[in-house]
């Protein structure tokens, strides 16, 4: 677990970076959890929740180091996205109550590819160093699932 999300990221980081630097612009998306900015533990996922908060302060040092060379570096944080809604669109799940949820409907992997998309875009340079939770409002009522 923490070889394929804390030391993956590290190594193609290692990689990735000097070519970023040398054509001074670079994108960098990494993805978390719903809560992974305050450190919060989640009960039987030891392994994964600490790899995860290692990975969001990551993230945060290379935004430090990185941003005179236009190289932006941001962690989406998704909330409740499960089963088939990992694949799902907005429009689908529109039609799908979630009484959990403030927004009433559950989270898509679209949701998901929006922020990333986004957080990718050219103009979002003024965006790093930032967790970008997408939780319809879960993150509001509590920190952790």
């Amino acid at each position: 677990m923490v070889r394929g999300n804390l030391d993956a990221s590290f190594y193609l980081l290692k990689r990735c970076l000097p070519i970023m630097r040398k054509q001074q612009y670079g994108r960098i998306v990494f993805l978390g959890f719903q809560g992974v900015d305050h450190s919060s533990g989640w009960i039987y996922r030891s392994a994964f929740a600490s790899a995860k908060v290692g990975l969001a302060s990551l993230m945060k040092t290379v935004a430090l180091e990185e941003a005179e060379n236009r190289i932006t570096a941001n962690m989406v944080a998704p909330g409740k996205i499960v089963d088939e809604l990992k694949e799902a669109d907005i429009v689908n799940a529109r039609d799908i109550t979630d009484t959990e949820t403030p927004i009433g409907r559950p989270g898509t992997g679209e949701d998901i590819a929006r922020v990333v998309s986004h957080l990718s875009d050219e103009d979002s340079d003024m965006i790093t160093g930032t967790v970008v939770e997408v939780t319809g409002g879960l993150d509001v009522i509590h920190r952790h699932l």
